[in-house]
């Protein structure tokens, strides 16, 4: 071997075939910032729940669905904000004392 290398001898050709629905067909097809497109009132809502219990200082799961500004585009009642602040829980943006949603570490951690 003289260390040359032949391109058409070393190139690859590769074929694919995709069936199914054509809209499951097309959304696998998708760039992957319009596959997640649909996170955005997700990623906002959460983000304005946050904001509340920041601004408020904490408060119970009525007091932060009151206060939570019409902006989201889910309704959060306090069943929803219970759910939302478990998620929040997860990534240590929010804790629970006794029956008080709370600021987690991280934000706090940031004053």
């Amino acid at each position: 071997m003289d260390g040359n290398i032949d391109p058409k001898r070393d190139s690859v050709s590769v074929s694919m075939e995709i069936s199914g629905p054509y809209d499951d067909v097309v959304s696998k097809l998708k760039p992957e910032h319009e596959r997640t497109q649909g996170l955005s009132p997700l990623i906002s809502d959460l983000e304005v729940v946050l904001d509340t219990l920041i601004r408020i200082d904490g408060g119970t799961r009525s007091v932060i669905a009151d206060n939570v500004s019409a902006e989201t585009s889910a309704e959060f009642d306090a069943q929803t904000v219970v759910e939302t602040m478990q998620i929040l829980k997860r990534y240590d943006l929010a804790v629970l004392e006794g029956n008080t949603w709370k600021p987690g570490p991280k934000i706090r951690n940031q004053d």
